[in-house]
């Protein structure tokens, strides 16, 4: 999304289109967000250290947690008349709209973070100690 977003941005012909692209494909990281992390939960549950097993539920909850503020967010769209970007700056709706899209922003770099951990404490570490090549 990090990519994706800021070229939809540019790409599009006004705000409110890309930010129609952006939300089609936020609903598919949404699912991939909650599908995959559910699926290394039952793949892994049974031989995983605790931490690895609590840092994917985070993962869970941060995804469940995004899916919420990004439905909100789509509600905050479609109740304004016109694009969110076209309100004034101060205006109580563009800064609720704010608030969430930063929390959103967020919760997605938290779930970022939280799959690496996974991954990392996944990761075979290699002995510092040296290993003897057997005698012919």
């Amino acid at each position: 999304m990090a990519v994706a977003a800021p070229a939809a941005f540019r790409a599009a012909p006004d705000s409110a289109t890309a930010a129609d692209i952006v939300g089609a494909m936020l609903i598919r990281w949404h699912y991939i967000a909650l599908v995959l992390p559910l699926l290394v939960f039952a793949l892994v549950w049974k031989r995983a250290r605790a931490a690895v097993i609590v840092v994917i539920f985070i993962g869970i909850v941060l995804a469940a947690l995004q899916a919420m503020v990004d439905v909100r967010i789509r509600h905050l769209r479609a109740s304004s008349i016109v694009p969110i970007s076209d309100l004034p700056r101060a205006d109580p709706l563009r800064r609720r709209f704010g608030l969430l899209h930063g929390g959103s922003s967020l919760l997605l770099l938290l779930q970022a973070v939280a799959a690496g951990t996974v991954v990392a404490a996944g990761t075979p570490r290699h002995s510092t100690a040296t290993e003897e090549s057997p005698q012919p």
